[in-house]
């Protein structure tokens, strides 16, 4: 945990700042962050994100693949796998559950779409 200790506090702090800001509730949405080419850094699996503490977070390969961790990883690591295959550059995900997106998704209308 020495070496990811900062990444691992921001996770914390983001994930509250999106459980006070309505972004997610009860136990929607993940975080997780590059740490390196073969060990990604992310939320836990049924945690309310805006209580979760530097040790609950969970270490995985590049595979989804736990590596360290007591609780075991979401089930929705294989979206942030995919983009960080795709996309080298990036080194952290947030996936939320905003109110207005999620209003658009069930009413079936595009976020891009212009009025």
């Amino acid at each position: 945990m020495v070496g990811d200790r900062q990444d691992r506090r921001e996770i914390v702090q983001f994930g509250r700042m999106m459980h006070e800001r309505g972004y997610v509730s009860a136990m929607d949405g993940n975080l997780s962050v590059r740490l390196d080419e073969d060990r990604i850094l992310c939320t836990p699996t049924a945690m309310c994100k805006g209580m979760m503490r530097p040790q609950d977070m969970v270490i995985v390969d590049p595979d989804g693949r736990k590596l360290a961790g007591r609780r075991d990883v979401s089930s929705e690591i294989g979206m942030h796998l995919l983009i960080y295959r795709l996309r080298p550059d990036v080194r952290g995900v947030v996936h939320a559950h905003p109110v207005t997106a999620t209003g658009f998704a069930a009413a079936g209308i595009a976020l891009d779409k212009r009025w």
